[in-house]
């Protein structure tokens, strides 16, 4: 696979990557875990790409920032791994340790921010240097908050936040169709193949 190949696919990967994300709106256990896992390996390629076309222009946080966000599908076989074989409990699971398997799309969104907030000072982008941080930043706020907040409250889902959450994730789901298709669109004309 060419590199302007390899930077279209992950382009297309972050579009769809927003798609199944989007699954996790639905509320439903049947459509947001399996969103969860597969958007969590989609976001992953999108990264290898967005690293491909970029990683030259930025600093080596920003590779590394890069590869920190592909590697969040590892966790999320790690956690399954946990439950299957009995280390993680039913118990423990139903008490909160349930936003583990949300935790993979976090760790690859966290490094579409963290390299969004070099990419706002080193400019490596030629248009919205802002979108990859935009992008990246809403989930894993707002995953972050959630674990702290099941931790703090018994494992007691925040209702009260829901509405705002839906809203939250609905920015996320249209940030990531754009960071796509800027990807697809910024293909420079020496890497295209004729």
């Amino acid at each position: 696979m060419s590199k302007s190949e390899l930077i279209k696919l992950s382009g297309w990967a972050f579009i769809l990557g927003g798609f199944s994300f989007a699954a996790i709106l639905t509320g439903s256990d049947l459509f947001a875990i399996p969103g969860s896992e597969i958007s969590a390996i989609l976001l992953a390629v999108g990264l290898l790409g967005l690293r491909a076309r970029y990683g030259e222009h930025v600093g080596g946080f920003s590779r590394a920032s890069l590869l920190l966000g592909a590697s969040g599908p590892i966790l999320l076989v790690i956690v399954i791994a946990m439950g299957l074989s009995g280390i993680l409990t039913e118990t423990q699971i139903t008490e909160g340790l349930w936003v583990l398997l949300f935790g993979g799309p976090a760790i690859s969104l966290l490094g579409v921010s963290l390299f969004g907030l070099a990419a706002l000072s080193s400019q490596p982008m030629p248009r919205m240097n802002w979108l990859p941080f935009f992008a990246g930043i809403w989930y894993p706020a707002v995953y972050f908050f959630l674990a702290g907040y099941l931790f703090t409250h018994d494992g007691e889902y925040p209702g009260q936040y829901h509405a705002a959450m839906q809203i939250i994730f609905l920015i996320q789901f249209l940030a990531l169709c754009a960071l796509g298709a800027v990807l697809v669109s910024d293909t420079p004309q020496e890497m295209t193949t004729v």
